[in-house]
């Protein structure tokens, strides 16, 4: 009871710092574990998984970004084409990418292991779902993952399997910054 309390405390500070920062520009919707996908959206929400009755862990995270190349943040001019992508994502540099976008999937065991890591690229100005909150225009983005329990998928970056009985995390990364933690627990 106590490690539930402390993930639900520690996931709604994550989220609130993700939120609240300007890091990304970007809104979170929904960020879920659950037992399907169905019409791009999860057929329910669950953070417990049995290996006995369960095949996979979904991940599913929803969010929108700020219509339009550039908006938001000004990029500063550079004096040569190539940018440095470790002064890139490392914050290091004046240079800002508003049309590119770099999401780390991480599933972390009981232990620290990792049992998977799974990165996408996706440039924003490819999205054709648009959707206006607070008269500004926003494109959508679904970041969709899963892993097996009884078999590894090694397409979507998983190593092992989740063999440990406990409580993992998943963590998102968007461009080198940590954009959600989500907890789920293996039973048998």
């Amino acid at each position: 009871m106590k490690r539930r309390i402390l993930a639900a405390a520690l996931l709604f500070c994550v989220a609130s710092a993700g939120v609240a920062s300007d890091s990304g520009g970007y809104i979170t919707g929904l960020v879920t574990t659950c037992t399907g996908i169905i019409n791009s959206y999860p057929a329910d929400t669950t953070n417990w998984f049995f290996r006995g009755q369960h095949k996979v862990i979904q991940y599913y995270a929803y969010f929108i970004f700020p219509r339009g190349s550039g908006a938001g943040t000004a990029v500063k001019p550079k004096p040569f084409l190539f940018i440095n992508p470790y002064e890139l994502y490392s914050g290091k540099s004046g240079y800002r990418d508003e049309d590119n976008y770099v999401f780390e999937n991480r599933w972390i065991s009981p232990t620290g292991k990792t049992i998977g890591e799974l990165v996408v690229s996706w440039n924003k100005n490819s999205a054709t779902d648009k959707i206006t909150v607070d008269s500004r225009d926003y494109v959508t983005y679904k970041f969709i993952n899963y892993m097996g329990l009884t078999q590894t998928i090694i397409e979507n970056g998983q190593e092992r399997l989740p063999d440990e009985t406990g409580l993992y995390h998943i963590n998102l990364y968007i461009n080198g910054e940590l954009a959600a933690v989500t907890f789920f627990e293996m039973k048998d």
